[in-house]
């Protein structure tokens, strides 16, 4: 609230609402905007008989006034309650995600000098990113939007055990690493001070390795004819004669014999992969041929979603067919000679990788042969034979038999 002065008594000019005011022994009160607001209108200082007040009276008038000024804010404020000064807003967790969701990692962009940022993160990650996310949202909404401050290694080992009686150690872990990413761009990025999700001891699930028998894979296939989804089998084939991850079986391209040999393109890198025809695969894509003749677009890739005559765009959806071929299997329709296969409920399609790379092992392929088919690195196809193969007892008797039959051929008596 503006305060009176004695300089607007004295003729001083204040501000627009102020002027002269003692002219010639004449002293005249001018209010401010804010004062006229409050009623106050302009005033001739005078006593009751007309005279002007002298200099020293309207001194003591302006400062009655200002008594009187500061005895109505005082009265205005009694009883209401005094609002603090407003403090540095919260940084939450959901703030923390939503920085990260919109940073050049997951948007890609440019610099403002114009150069070129990181990498963005691949498709799937920022999936499987944005996904737990989600889930740690819907788990604990409390947490969602407290603090990152308040975030500390008891807190998110309780998080990690409630998550893992919940909803299983896979979503745990998963759920666990996505929020220790985003704690650590914020780390980087100056907006937390410390990463409490390090060091947690939540290590990483043991590497699952699910190889698929030969009447596991039969019941696979059948049931894919048996319910209307040929399609299904005919990637179930590509997987195992291929190799190939599920995402570039969707969409690979080709099929086309070139010098006895068959030749795919995968729709996103232009890889080629080159595979020696097998008499079953060979079958199924001339099949799924004659079924698509009479398609009205010509679609490139080599496996479509026939039901909706277009690709397997949308990974979800063919999840959701390769569950429902999955769950034919498993229940198994005697009366058509198609017995039940329960040891296939735990199967998925990302397990025919896995099945083809140790098939082809099994039938006595090389390492490098198996990559020149799968696009396995020579380290990634080790690793799935080592937690497969190790177990296998026919191999490990193969070998000792060959062990035996060297040494008898050496004449070594041990």
């Amino acid at each position: 609230m503006p305060r009176a002065s004695v300089g607007e008594y004295h003729g001083q000019r204040h501000s627009p609402h102020s002027s002269r005011t003692w002219r010639e022994g004449r002293p005249r009160f001018w209010p401010g905007k804010n004062l006229r607001t409050l009623g106050y209108k302009g005033r001739d200082l005078r006593h009751p008989d007309g005279r002007w007040f002298e200099l020293n009276e309207a001194i003591a008038w302006s400062a009655d006034l200002l008594k009187e000024l500061e005895a109505r804010k005082s009265a205005a404020t009694v009883g209401k309650r005094v609002a603090k000064p407003a403090g540095p807003k919260l940084y939450t967790v959901a703030d923390l995600f939503r920085d990260w969701h919109a940073s050049p990692r997951f948007s890609g962009g440019q610099t403002q000098e114009g150069r070129k940022r990181r990498k963005p993160l691949a498709p799937k990650t920022i999936q499987f990113y944005r996904q737990n996310a989600r889930v740690l949202e819907d788990f604990d909404p409390e947490l969602w939007v407290s603090p990152v401050a308040a975030l500390t290694p008891v807190v998110l080992d309780g998080l990690y055990d409630a998550l893992d009686e919940a909803k299983g150690a896979s979503v745990a872990r998963a759920t666990m690493a996505t929020l220790r990413a985003a704690l650590s761009f914020g780390q980087r990025k100056g907006r937390v001070a410390h990463n409490p999700a390090k060091g947690l001891g939540i290590g990483q699930a043991e590497a699952r390795i699910r190889v698929g028998t030969i009447p596991e894979m039969q019941a696979l296939v059948a049931a894919a004819d048996a319910i209307g989804k040929p399609e299904i089998g005919d990637i179930i084939l590509l997987g195992l004669f291929t190799g190939q991850r599920q995402g570039d079986r969707l969409q690979i391209e080709g099929g086309d014999m070139v010098d006895g040999r068959l030749f795919f393109r995968q729709n996103k890198t232009g890889a080629v992969a080159i595979v020696p025809p097998a008499p079953a695969l060979l079958t199924r894509l001339a099949e799924a041929r004659e079924r698509r003749k009479e398609e009205k677009v010509r679609w490139p890739q080599v496996v479509i979603d026939e039901e909706r005559q277009r690709p397997f765009s949308d990974p979800s959806r063919y999840g959701k067919v390769f569950r429902q071929v999955r769950a034919a299997a498993v229940a198994g329709e005697e009366e058509k000679d198609r017995p039940p296969c329960p040891s296939l409920a735990d199967f998925r399609d990302q397990d025919l990788r896995d099945t083809a790379v140790t098939w082809l092992a099994n039938s006595g392929c090389t390492v490098p042969e198996i990559c020149s088919i799968t696009g396995h690195t020579e380290q990634s196809a080790y690793g799935i034979l080592k937690h497969y193969l190790g177990q296998d007892p026919e191999r490990a008797a193969a070998a000792i038999g060959k062990l035996v039959a060297w040494l008898e051929k050496k004449g070594a008596r041990l």
